[in-house]
């Protein structure tokens, strides 16, 4: 009787979580867009931060969904929970971007290094997604061939 209980608390969880990515993606990109239409000092910047999580927003929900279907949850758990971190991290950060004036130079060209690091960081993470990927790939694949061999 236990392992239902358990069963359904873990699935409770896998959704939560779900749900709480799906909404740090959504924050992060309407922040993004306010701050475009706000002001012009980081629009190439922010174009490109928001290419990059729109890359990665499907991949990163697809893997979840994945590993709920699978009862997989501690799979890629840290690899999504990062994701999560730099995701709410960049939210402030392109938060605080909209408020800078364009005479600052000085806090323009730091914040707009901020924006890039964060789009390097996002693509460095999806970087090492990629990696497990092909890991759990070859896996599969010497799986099968001791199956049939």
């Amino acid at each position: 009787m236990e392992e239902p209980v358990t069963m359904t608390a873990m699935a409770a969880g896998s959704l939560l979580a779900g749900a709480i990515l799906g909404v740090a993606f959504q924050e992060i990109t309407v922040a993004i867009k306010e701050s475009k239409s706000r002001c012009s000092n980081f629009r190439d910047a922010l174009n490109s931060l928001e290419n990059t999580i729109s890359l990665i927003s499907p991949l990163i929900k697809e893997m979840d969904r994945l590993n709920q279907e699978l009862g997989d949850s501690n799979k890629r758990e840290v690899i999504i929970r990062l994701f999560l971190q730099q995701l709410k991290k960049g939210e402030a950060l392109v938060s605080k971007c909209s408020s800078i004036r364009r005479w600052n130079l000085c806090k323009k060209r730091k914040y707009e290094k901020r924006l890039r690091n964060m789009d390097s960081s996002l693509r460095e993470l999806s970087g090492v997604l990629q990696v497990g990927q092909a890991l759990d790939t070859q896996r599969l694949q010497r799986i099968l061939q001791d199956m049939y061999h």
